[in-house]
C-alpha cells in the first residue's frame, strides 16, 4: 500500500514538472506583456511532434531536440510580431481569444503536416531506478531536471537580475521603462521567445512517456494555465508548487478513484480556486524593483 502511494506521487511529480514549467512560460510572458497565451500548450505539442518525426527520420536524437526547441521559440516570436503586436488595446481577456485563436491555427497546422497519430521522441539517456521498491523512470528524471534547470533559471532570471526586473516593469510601469531605456517592444519579442523555449522544452522531456499529438496542447496548456493561476500569475514558486501538487492529486485520483477523472481535478481547483481565493497560493502581493 505504502509503494503504491509512493509510486503515484513519483507519478505526479513528474507529471506535474510538466504543468509547473508550462506555467512559467504563462507567466512569463503576462509579467511583461499582460498577455494570457492560451497557445503555450500548442508550442510543447508542436515540439515533441517536430522532434518525434526528425527523429523518425534519421536525424540524431540530440539533434532533433536543439532543432525542435529552437523552432518553436521562432514560431513563438512570430506569433508575437505577427499577431500579437498587431492588435491594438490587448486587454487581458481579447488576449485569451487572440492566444487562443492561434492555439487553433496551430493545431489544424500539426494536422495538416503530421496527420492525426501521436509520436513520441525515444526515450532519453539514463537507467531507471529502483528504491524501496519504488520504481523511477529516468524520463521522469529528465522532466524533473528541466524544471529545476529550466524553470529555476527563468525564475531566478526574472526575480533576482537587473534585466529579468526590467522586463517585469514593461507591463507595470511601461511609460516609466521606456524613459530609462527599457524597449517594451523587445521585453515582448524576449517574453515570447521563452515562453516558447519553455514550451519547446516540455514537448521534447515528456513526449517519450506522454506521446505528442496534434489536439493535446490545448488540454495541457489548460492545466499550465490552472497552476499560473494558482501562482496569481505573478509568482513562480506559487505557481510550481501548484503545479506540482496538482500533478500528486492527479495521480491520486486516477489510482484511488478512477482514472476518468483525472482531468477534471485542475478544472475542479480552478474553480474552487476562483471562488474562495483569487490570489491562488500567494501570501501577499509582490512588487518589482528595478
Amino acid at each position: 500500500m505504502l509503494i503504491d502511494f509512493l509510486q503515484l506521487t513519483v507519478a505526479g511529480l513528474s507529471q506535474g514538472s510538466v504543468y509547473a514549467l508550462l506555467a512559467v512560460g504563462l507567466i512569463a510572458v503576462y509579467t511583461v506583456r499582460q498577455v494570457v497565451n492560451i497557445a503555450q500548450g500548442e508550442f510543447a505539442m508542436l515540439a515533441g511532434i517536430g522532434g518525434a518525426w526528425l527523429t523518425a527520420a534519421g536525424m540524431p536524437l540530440i539533434v532533433a531536440i536543439f532543432v525542435a526547441i529552437l523552432s518553436v521559440t521562432l514560431v513563438a516570436i512570430a506569433v508575437e510580431r505577427l499577431i500579437v503586436a498587431r492588435v491594438k488595446n490587448l486587454t487581458t481577456l481579447f488576449s485569451m481569444i487572440v492566444t487562443l485563436s492561434v492555439s487553433i491555427l496551430l493545431q489544424a497546422i500539426m494536422l495538416l503536416i503530421w496527420g492525426p497519430e501521436a509520436r513520441g521522441l525515444p526515450r532519453f539517456p539514463g537507467e531507471n531506478l529502483l528504491i524501496g521498491g519504488v520504481s523511477i523512470r529516468s524520463q521522469e528524471l529528465w522532466m524533473l531536471g528541466a524544471l529545476i534547470v529550466v524553470g529555476g533559471g527563468i525564475m531566478l532570471f526574472y526575480e533576482k537580475t537587473r534585466f529579468g526586473k526590467a522586463l517585469r516593469a514593461c507591463a507595470e510601469q511601461p511609460i516609466a521603462a521606456r524613459i530609462v531605456g527599457i524597449s517594451p517592444v523587445m521585453a515582448s519579442v524576449l517574453a515570447f521567445a521563452i515562453a516558447g523555449f519553455v514550451g519547446g522544452v516540455v514537448g521534447v522531456v515528456s513526449s517519450p512517456i506522454s506521446l505528442s499529438i496534434w489536439s493535446g496542447g490545448l488540454l495541457l496548456g489548460l492545466k499550465g494555465f490552472v497552476a499560473a493561476i494558482l501562482g496569481g500569475f505573478s509568482s513562480f514558486r506559487a505557481a510550481i508548487v501548484g503545479a506540482l501538487l496538482l500533478g500528486v492529486i492527479e495521480a491520486y485520483v486516477a489510482g484511488y478513484v478512477a482514472s476518468g477523472l483525472r482531468d477534471g481535478v485542475a478544472f475542479l481547483i480552478l474553480i474552487l480556486v476562483l471562488t474562495f481565493r483569487t490570489q491562488g497560493l500567494v501570501l501577499k502581493p509582490t512588487a518589482v524593483r528595478v
